[in-house]
């Protein structure tokens, strides 16, 4: 067979699919165009759109809070609630309200249902016939922040005082027994690693899941710390041992202890062994102790951590 041939006959094959391929098509289209002309019941679940809710109040929705109503109509009108989620909307002006709940009755709204679909589309059934939606009265709550933050500083730095937050608190708006339940909201964790300036940065909150239903003044909150270099110094302090009765005398040693101290270059020079109160308490020795434990119990607040040299304070009972 010439070369002719064989593509005048493999031609005249590929159109004879391609009209066979055709034909498929168009007895399926029509096909399905019959059947959506039918007259279908169906049965949709309906989201609540509430309108003219009073300022005073909000509604708090739960799983309860839907419409199961059944069509009956053409096909072709059922198909869009396939893609689309099908709302109903609820007038609030117009329900029964009570001390906690707003009452949807269907004998009493069934016309502003009706209202709300085309003429040649009936409604079979709506369930259930009464929806209670339970109302709070909304309130204001100022609620403080709390950072959360994995600051890693460079050798020889560290923050001066404690980091500042703007705001440190937030409004929190919405229903009494969401908001009761709200004592703090928590940044987003701050990371930054190597640090030897000053902090400031712009953080996220995390805010509750229960945002549908409560409103909050921010949404994000500024983050802000004086960076210093740090060096550690040792100062002698005098002990106290206090709580000694008056019937017992008592010698101890040592009677210095040196505390070493963590604070700022800027502040080092101002840091003196009156800044420091180093105490034995002779009330807290048990029967079988022979030694007493020092404590530090005044520190400048310029310090940003303190430790003793010594342990323990030896004693004996004097005659």
């Amino acid at each position: 067979m010439t070369i002719f041939k064989r593509k005048t006959v493999s031609y005249f094959k590929s159109k004879r699919v391609n009209i066979f391929l055709l034909f498929v098509v168009l007895a399926l289209l029509f096909s399905v165009l019959t059947k959506l002309s039918k007259n279908y019941t169906q049965t949709f679940s309906f989201k609540i759109n509430a309108i003219n809710v009073p300022e005073d109040n909000v509604v708090i929705y739960d799983s309860t809070n839907v419409m199961q109503i059944t069509l009956s109509t053409y096909g072709f009108r059922h198909i869009k609630y396939y893609f689309v989620e099908p709302t109903i909307t609820v007038d609030f002006s117009n329900l029964e309200k009570n001390a906690t709940h707003f009452n949807w009755i269907e004998r009493r709204e069934l016309s502003n249902v009706i209202n709300q679909f085309d003429a040649n589309i009936r409604i079979e059934n709506i369930s259930p016939d009464t929806i209670a939606f339970r109302y709070d009265v909304n309130t204001v709550k100022m609620v403080p922040l709390v950072l959360e933050s994995e600051i890693v500083f460079a050798s020889g730095f560290d923050l001066i005082e404690t980091y500042n937050l703007e705001p440190d608190s937030i409004k929190v708006i919405g229903p009494k027994i969401l908001t009761d339940s709200i004592t703090e909201i928590k940044t987003k964790a701050l990371k930054l690693e190597n640090i030897n300036v000053d902090v400031k940065s712009t953080i996220g909150l995390k805010l509750p899941n229960k945002s549908k239903d409560l409103s909050f003044s921010h949404e994000q909150t500024q983050v802000s710390g004086r960076v210093e270099r740090f060096t550690e110094g040792t100062i002698d302090v005098p002990i106290n041992v206090i709580n000694v009765p008056d019937n017992i005398k008592i010698n101890y040693y040592p009677k210095v202890v040196s505390v070493i101290y963590y604070t700022s270059l800027s502040n080092f020079k101002s840091i003196s062994s009156s800044s420091f109160i180093v105490e034995g308490d002779y009330n807290s020795l048990n029967s079988e102790d022979t030694f007493l434990v020092p404590k530090i119990v005044q520190q400048p607040d310029l310090v940003k951590s303190t430790r003793l040299n010594v342990k323990r304070i030896e004693f004996i009972l004097m005659q």
